[in-house]
């Protein structure tokens, strides 16, 4: 019986500590624009955006509408911004899955081992500290995997294909691109390489550094440009970066008072009295 009483009471500790770890909160939506609906875990029906400050849990979609934004600062300081029409979901403490739309991320480098983790359809992004942009296309249908585009400011990210290879698309130095070609294909593929002026990889996984836009469409990767819309983006994220804090509260610059005036020195009793 002693036993029995003894597990039983591990057992709902086990239990509470689990749940309050469930409830710590990974950030906040810090301020809105337009119509941003929350969705908790397993929940079909969603909650409207209604207050700034508005806590965030493990397993919470935040999905906005058109010419809408939410404005995220997480629990480490990193900040992040859905623009219209886009969707992300809150796996985890430093797991985020962004399903649809634009999202930017602003993340705060630490001494960790593990970094933050970026969950794709068919990739996973390793993130360190830097600001990058994730787009995703609709899909509609929900068939196939939706192409994706992933637009690095600044610092490093790690792709790493969860099945198979990518097939990656790579301008070549054209020397090194001309030795591959006689040294590896056949005429008939080498003909075809010339006309398309690329070089294909097949890697489990690749690194890009910052500068550098990769569209990704299935497993197959290859390098873009930034536009216009992106580079006023990362603006915009560096505006929210500077200005909001965790608590989702704009930061004010502290007020200095102006020191004292020196108080008279006193005269000693004695002073008065040689008077």
């Amino acid at each position: 019986m002693k036993k029995i009483l003894i597990l039983a009471t591990l057992l709902a500790a086990i239990t509470a500590t689990a749940f309050s770890i469930d409830k710590v909160s990974i950030g906040e939506i810090a301020s809105a624009e337009g119509k941003v609906n929350i969705y908790k875990e397993n929940e079909v029906r969603g909650e409207l955006f209604r207050k700034n400050g508005y806590k965030l849990f493990k397993g919470d979609k935040i999905k906005t509408s058109g010419k809408s934004k939410a404005f995220i600062s997480l629990r480490d300081q990193s900040k992040v911004i859905l623009l219209e029409r886009s969707v992300l979901t809150l796996d985890d403490f430093k797991q985020y899955s962004p399903s649809e739309g634009k999202v930017l991320f602003k993340i705060t480098k630490t001494g960790e081992a593990q970094g933050v983790q970026i969950g794709l359809q068919t990739t996973v992004i390793g993130v360190k500290g830097t600001t990058f942009l994730v787009e995703v296309e609709p899909n509609a249908d929900g068939i196939g995997v939706s192409p994706t585009k992933v637009y690095l400011k600044e610092g490093e990210l790690e792709f790493t294909s969860i099945e198979g290879e990518f097939k990656r698309y790579v301008e070549q130095v054209q020397e090194e691109y001309n030795s591959f070609v006689n040294d590896t294909m056949s005429d008939y593929e080498k003909y075809l390489r010339e006309q398309q002026g690329e070089f294909v990889e097949y890697t489990k996984e690749f690194t890009i550094q910052g500068g550098t836009a990769v569209a990704i469409d299935g497993n197959e990767v290859r390098n873009i440009s930034f536009g216009d819309d992106v580079n006023q983006a990362f603006k915009e994220l560096e505006t929210f970066s500077s200005t909001i804090n965790v608590t989702g509260q704009k930061q004010e610059k502290k007020k200095i008072r102006p020191p004292f005036p020196p108080k008279p020195k006193q005269e000693t009793i004695d002073n008065r009295t040689a008077k």
